[in-house]
Parts: structure tokens; C-alpha cells; sequence
């Protein structure tokens, strides 16, 4: 599983002219948010715990950025700064931070918004299990004038990184800013490369390069028309259903106060079923009511490991949930502090309102799986749909009931 997502911030920005002149592109706001930390925001969210940001150009700037944003870090989370001498290309810039680099990590462009699932391009089942193995995220567009272009067979296999206006004809799909990549990947290549020009090329002509194909939204705001329109569209296209999920009974068999790893048994698709809501763009949440910590046959630290655990297989699998909410309380247990009624407790619908309000949810066109009445009943009062669950393949009955979000991102270059 890669844990660690690494962004580019060292080029100069020239062509957005005097907006560069004292900040950093990715600094630059995007709907009166810094953009590079909209993308650091989107790393947590698909569960990248180490950010690392390679920075040259106005690097005191991204040191206030990190200071200011080390606050809002999540539990178990850090962010650091690696800074280039000089400029070095984006190669040389991902070389110079090789004391600090995870053996295997994710690579993004800090100008990009490229809306995908960066968990799926670093899964072991496609990017491969050894370190020569390489991947990047490719999307298709209507004119390539300002991209270099990727040549792949069907299973993803590279055939060849096409150099800028020189891509022969249509469907021209172009390089995404996103690559799961190895250390030695960038070693022994000197001081000065690119990762476009020089890393991929090598990597496609010796058959360790494959390429995966995404629909979702993406922006490349380094020309002032696109950064303009980056500051309505990005934070448009952040606002996107959910997919809320009980959990014993839907994503793992019920088989009674579930609390350790070794009683998990997943049902069947559950993983797949995750992995389609994160491709076809929803939030994925987890609400569910654990009385056994009420009846003391775990605490509550219990309930936490075993959704880390869970969200590590599912990211292992190239899948993710955003965000879980578990109630604890039950009016019969035997334990005092959480012997009582709780607002949260399904049928009521607190986990899911909490939720809604910490997140920018499309909430009319978001959805409930359960298999129980009160999980339906909590879908109503929130204002949601609610499908019961009756067992069987959790991915074939999701599948059902989503609707592709990239249906209606327009593309844009």
C-alpha cells in the first residue's frame, strides 16, 4: 500500500505573468483556497497519511503555507518540505528529496486538478508488486496542442510517450500529473531530468510503464484562461454525492458484535462495491451503530482499529472510504458512560447529518445501503434514499443504484 503522496511546486508559473510574481503557483488561491492545498486536502481524503510538497521557486512562502496548515493535520498525519538548490526539472527535483522518499510513492503535479482514484493507479494488481513497475493516470481530451500524449494497448501497457504536437490522431489522451513511481526510478539519472522527458520515455521502452485511463474533471491551471475558470469549477466539481454504508451486515458479515480483525469477514463485492462509488465519483461514508461497546464486549479503541484496518485492505485494493461516524450508546447497555440514548443511534439520523455538515455533499443525490429497517429509517429523516441490503454481492447491488459523476464534468485543457 502506498502511503505517501509527493507534489511538484518548484516551477516558476511564467505564463500567468504577474500573479507568480511573489507566490508560487500551486500558492495561488483557487475559490479563496490555496490550490496546493486543495490537493494536499484530497491526499488525506484518499487516505495518503505522509504529503511531501518539492519545493524550489518562493520557498519560504510554501514553508508559511505548511506552518499554517500543520493545525488542521489529521491524527496519525505529517507534511514536510523538501526544497531544490536550483531548478532541477521535475526529475531532479523528485531526486533531490530521495533521503525522504517512501520506496514506492504517488507523484503529483502541484498546477493539476486531475479528479481520480490515485488509490486505484497504486494498487499492487495494477501498477505490479516490483519496484521497476511504474504507473500513470491519463485522460482523455478533445485537442492535445499543449501535452505530450500516451500510446497504451487495452491492458495498459505503454507503448510510447508521444512528444507534444506530434500525436497522430484521436482519442488523444493526454498525461493526467499523476504517477506511482519508485526510488529507483530516479536514481543514477544526474542532477538535471525531467520526469515527462526522461523517466517515463525509459520506463515505456522497457515494457514497466502502464497507464490508466479516468473520466473525472481536470484542469491544468498553469494559462490564465484555465486559472481563471479554475476558481468556479474546481470548487464545483468538490461538491459530489455520497454513498453512506452500514457496515455489519453490508460490507462485512453480521455474525454478532463484531469487534477484532479475526471475526471480520468481508461480504462478497464489499471492496468492489467501495471501489466503484470512489471511480464513479461519490464521497464513500461509513455509519454504524456499535451497541457492543455499551454491552462491554470491546472499548471503544476496538471500533477504530478495525475500520483503520478495514480502510488499509480497501486502499490495498485500490479503494477508500472518506469518512466513517460509529455510535457507541445503547439505552440497555452495561457500561455507564454509554448506557443511554444518543441522537446518533440509527433510526436517528446524527451520523449522517454530522456528516453532511462536515462535508460539501450533493445530499439529494446521495444515497443509504443497510440491511436493516432503522438503516432506511435513518436514510428518511436525513433526507436521502435508502436500499436494503438482503446479502448476496454488495458490488452488483451498489451498481444498481449509482450513477457516474463524470458524466457531466466537462473536459478541459
Amino acid at each position: 500500500m502506498v502511503d505517501q503522496c509527493a507534489i511538484l511546486l518548484g516551477g516558476l508559473g511564467t505564463r500567468l505573468g504577474s500573479l507568480t510574481r511573489e507566490t508560487p503557483k500551486p500558492l495561488l488561491p483557487v475559490g479563496g483556497t490555496p490550490f496546493i492545498e486543495l490537493l494536499v486536502r484530497e491526499a488525506w481524503r484518499q487516505g495518503f497519511r505522509k504529503v511531501l510538497l518539492l519545493a524550489g521557486y518562493k520557498s519560504e512562502r510554501v514553508f508559511a503555507f505548511v506552518d499554517a496548515l500543520r493545525a488542521a493535520l489529521p491524527p496519525g498525519h505529517t507534511i514536510d518540505v523538501v526544497v531544490e538548490p536550483e531548478p532541477l526539472g521535475t526529475g531532479g527535483a523528485v531526486a533531490n528529496a530521495l533521503p525522504v522518499l517512501d520506496e514506492r510513492f504517488l507523484l503529483l503535479n502541484g498546477d493539476t486538478w486531475f479528479d481520480c482514484n490515485w488509490n486505484a493507479l497504486c494498487s499492487a494488481d495494477f501498477v505490479g508488486e516490483g519496484p521497476e513497475n511504474a504507473s500513470l493516470a491519463v485522460r482523455a481530451v478533445p485537442m492535445a496542442d499543449r501535452y505530450e500524449t500516451i500510446d497504451f494497448e487495452a491492458d495498459g501497457q505503454v507503448r510510447a510517450v508521444v512528444p507534444r504536437g506530434q500525436a497522430l490522431a484521436a482519442p488523444f489522451y493526454v498525461n493526467g500529473g499523476a504517477y506511482c513511481l519508485s526510488r529507483d526510478h530516479v536514481r543514477g539519472l544526474g542532477e538535471r531530468f525531467s520526469i515527462e522527458e526522461d523517466v517515463l520515455p525509459r520506463l515505456a521502452a522497457a515494457g514497466k510503464l502502464r497507464a490508466r485511463a479516468f473520466e473525472g474533471y481536470f484542469l491544468d491551471i498553469g494559462v490564465p484562461e484555465s486559472y481563471d475558470r479554475s476558481q468556479v469549477e474546481v470548487p464545483a466539481q468538490r461538491r459530489r454525492p455520497a454513498l453512506f454504508l452500514d457496515r455489519d451486515g453490508v460490507l462485512n458479515h453480521d455474525e454478532g458484535y463484531v469487534g477484532t480483525t479475526d471475526r471480520f469477514r468481508w461480504i462478497d463485492g464489499a471492496m468492489e462495491a467501495v471501489r466503484l462509488a470512489n471511480d464513479l465519483g461519490y464521497y464513500v461514508f461509513m455509519v454504524t451503530n456499535q451497541a457492543g461497546v455499551a454491552r462491554g464486549y470491546y472499548p471503544v479503541e476496538n471500533v477504530t482499529a478495525l475500520f483503520d484496518w478495514m480502510n488499509a485492505q480497501l486502499r490495498a485494493h485500490g479503494a477508500h472510504i472518506d469518512d466513517w461516524r460509529f455510535c457507541p450508546y445503547h439505552p440497555d447497555g452495561t457500561v455507564d458512560e454509554y448506557s443511554r440514548a444518543h441522537p446518533w443511534r440509527k433510526p436517528e439520523p446524527g451520523m449522517l447529518l454530522d456528516l453532511m455538515e462536515h462535508w460539501d455533499i450533493d445530499v439529494p443525490a446521495s444515497l443509504l445501503v443497510g440491511d436493516q429497517d432503522t438503516d432506511l429509517a435513518a436514510a428518511r429523516a436525513a433526507g436521502i434514499a435508502g436500499h436494503k441490503f438482503a446479502g448476496k454481492n454488495l458490488r452488483d447491488f451498489v451498481a444498481l443504484h449509482l450513477v457516474s459523476q463524470t458524466d457531466c464534468k466537462e473536459v478541459t485543457t
